[in-house]
């Protein structure tokens, strides 16, 4: 049977809103948009399928049924952490660490908080534990740092643990032994007592979720991947059987925090949190690759949340250790900065200063703003928008849901305006240049920290409220452009619509090499052989390296990629002896069998130590630890065309389709209203004005102008 399909679908199910595009056989694409329902995320997933099919003149059932890829973002295993609504699990872990988790070393106090109330010490708490103390259970064993089994394992302990956790009636077993990471042969034998003891028992094991160094964060995901388990696998569950029904007899493939996609029957549940955001971050790379840039900044304000991407040349980092929620995981995420800010935030009134407040708490999609008439009381950042006129009330998401103005102003005066001494509009203004500022400080501050200049970046703003706020959080940062696209707010999904498909997976060899000759006057390795070197360590390098491509293969092949059409790259982290961060760059080789193969390695690192500290800070002396290597690979998939448009005229007229009042800088000023579906390429739109399309509102100040380019994209800048 010929092939006929003709459909991609990509969606994102964020916080408030959840977001579909549809590719097109052609590469154009259509975009629909439906409300989150956090109760049960298969029901947005194909509201906004069918909103999106809606705009081809399609049915549900039709694109479906034609559809060759389907692919999305879910915050189902975020939430569950969020909201710490999972199932009761037990620990098993080498005997003497029970309390790893329970201390949670010094950063368990301040992770996840936000930086407003860790400031204040006696506000910070530890977490909840995911895993009561009383459900930790040590079991007596030890392996050592290069995987030689110093105790054996006690399997009448074992035996024991399992007992009496079922006696506890957990849902789930998490297990995680100290060095399991290099020798995971008593995790193994621990995962085949439990199965023989109670076969229908959930079990996560360490050395397969998370084999690195660094037991704390690898308890964390081990335990985390359990913990999100139950309600991603259901979630994945209920959305296949109703494709089944509506005739998509392809593989669901599920977008991942390290990037790109896997099928669903795969992917572990650990590895799809924070997936919707790094569908912006794809985006945003595909941006930058079309337009030819070198730096670009992806900044994403959504309803709950202000995500921050930053992508320089040598392209966006790994976090070694992410925080989600409020707990340190060790799984492959790219780096994306997250902070309380969006569309719902909360402004408030502080107790003890009686000042403004804006975040980090969100009204979320339920109940959502005072102005979405959906029962909620406390005025947010979306309120302040409509009372000032940003966003018109009777066109939100084209018309399709009417915003109550009337309600949002009396919940303004009440809570903020009249306790303050403000008028509405002023209260409104105040809570916009609060929020604004702060996204502004976010970004100032991840630029800084990492050295960075704002000069040579461009800012993509998307996500449904970054088109309304960018020209706040961007005023005076001196980026090179401000880009918002058509699309904004529906950008995360159109993001994972570019993205390859890709899996990444890590090991920690943890090869401590102190005996390498160096050049003092250079204060580089000099190599002269191997024969100095611990060979255990390079040949453990070496087996998990083949270990991780085996692995990489079998599941591109499941996937329908053969070898040939594999890209892989080699990530490895190595630090100094002596020092407590390592650096990963990407290796030039993956087997260490020569004296010149060590020395490519090496010369990467120092290269890339150089680059990040200068060569001063070298420190050959303390010879190096090869903490963690990692591999990448990857499979071209279909992707959107962005087409290239000619210029058509300077002159905006035609697109004009009213005006009306907007409040900026303490006064009432009359904007004209611009349809962004009748802009042309060349268009130039000097504020102040409104560019107004179904779901993507862009907000030009009387300082700015935005220009319409080749890709139909706003380019903001001043005037």
């Amino acid at each position: 049977m010929a092939e006929d399909k003709k459909y991609l679908i990509y969606l994102d199910t964020g916080g408030t809103f959840s977001d579909c595009v549809i590719i097109k056989e052609d590469g154009s694409f259509v975009s629909g948009k439906a409300s989150t329902t956090p109760d049960n995320l298969a029901t947005c997933f194909f509201n906004c399928i069918e909103n999106a099919a809606q705009q081809l003149g399609k049915g549900l059932i039709d694109v479906l049924k034609n559809c060759k890829l389907l692919g999305f973002g879910t915050t189902a295993g975020t939430n569950a952490l969020l909201t710490l609504q999972g199932p009761k699990l037990g620990l098993i872990t080498t005997a003497g660490f029970e309390d790893t988790t329970i201390m949670m070393r010094g950063v368990g106090r301040w992770a996840g908080i936000h930086p407003s109330i860790s400031m204040h010490v006696p506000d910070t708490d530890k977490p909840q534990p995911l895993v009561p103390r009383s459900l930790i259970k040590g079991v007596t064993e030890r392996i050592d740092n290069i995987g030689e089994v110093v105790i054996p394992l006690n399997e009448h302990d074992v035996v024991n643990a399992v007992k009496e956790l079922i006696k506890e009636e957990v849902e789930g077993i998490a297990v995680c032994l100290l060095c399991s990471y290099v020798n995971s042969a008593h995790e193994k034998r621990i995962g085949e007592i439990i199965e023989q003891i109670a076969p229908d028992m959930q079990v996560s094991l360490s050395y397969v979720v998370s084999p690195l160094i660094r037991e704390y964060s690898r308890s964390n995901s081990t335990i985390a991947d359990l913990f999100v388990g139950k309600a991603v696998r259901r979630l994945f569950k209920n959305i296949k059987h109703k494709l089944d029904d509506y005739g998509y007899d392809r593989p669901l493939l599920v977008m991942q925090a390290a990037g790109g996609l896997s099928r669903s029957e795969v992917v572990r549940p650990i590895t799809t949190l924070h997936s919707g955001p790094v569908g912006g971050l794809t985006g945003v790379e595909s941006f930058m690759k079309l337009y030819g840039y070198k730096n670009g900044v992806g900044s994403d304000v959504g309803g709950t949340s202000f995500d921050v991407s930053i992508v320089p040349e040598d392209g966006a980092k790994f976090l070694r250790e992410p925080v989600v929620g409020r707990y340190n995981l060790q799984n492959p995420m790219r780096e994306i900065l997250t902070f309380g800010a969006g569309g719902g935030t909360i402004a408030y009134i502080d107790k003890l200063s009686g000042t403004l407040r804006v975040g980090p708490k969100s009204a979320g999609s339920t109940p959502g703003p005072v102005c979405y008439d959906k029962g909620g009381t406390q005025p947010t950042v979306t309120d302040a928008d409509v009372i000032m006129g940003r966003i018109d009330p009777d066109y939100f998401l084209g018309g399709t849901i009417k915003l109550n103005k009337e309600k949002a102003v009396r919940a303004m005066k009440e809570i903020i305006a009249d306790p303050l001494g403000m008028t509405v509009l002023d209260a409104a203004e105040a809570i916009c240049l609060v929020v604004d500022s702060y996204m502004k400080d976010v970004l100032n501050t991840a630029f800084t920290t990492r050295g960075l200049d704002p000069r040579e970046f461009i800012l993509f703003a998307f996500g449904g409220a970054g088109p309304v706020h960018c020209a706040g959080y961007s005023k005076d940062l001196g980026f090179q452009k401000v880009i918002s696209m058509p699309y904004s707010a529906t950008f995360s999904a159109f993001g994972a619509s570019t993205a390859n498909v890709l899996h990444r997976y890590e090991s920690s060899p943890f090869a401590v090499m102190t005996n390498i000759e160096f050049d003092k006057s250079t204060r580089r390795f000099r190599i002269a052989g191997l024969e100095r070197l611990p060979r255990e360590d390079i040949e453990r390098f070496n087996r998990m390296y083949k270990d991780l491509e085996r692995r990489c293969f079998e599941d591109m092949e499941a996937e329908g990629f053969a070898k040939k059409a594999v890209k892989l790259v080699y990530p490895v982290r190595i630090r100094y002896g002596g020092q407590l961060d390592e650096v990963e760059f990407m290796s030039p080789v993956n087997q260490i069998n020569t004296t010149d193969d060590l020395k490519a390695i090496l010369t990467a690192f120092e290269s890339e130590y150089v680059r990040l500290f200068s060569e001063g800070a070298l420190y050959p002396e303390g010879g190096v630890e090869i903490m963690g290597i990692a591999l990448q690979g990857s499979a071209v998939v279909t992707t959107p065309v962005i087409p290239e448009k000619h210029f058509v005229s300077d002159d905006p007229g035609p697109a004009i389709k009213s005006e009306r009042d907007v409040y900026f800088n303490g006064k009432n000023i009359s904007a004209r209203v611009f349809d962004m579906n009748k802009v042309q390429v060349g268009n130039i739109i000097f504020g102040p004005a409104i560019i107004e399309g179904v779901d993507t509102n862009l907000v030009v100040p009387p300082d700015r102008k935005v220009t319409i380019d080749q890709y139909m994209n706003m380019v903001m800048g001043d005037i």
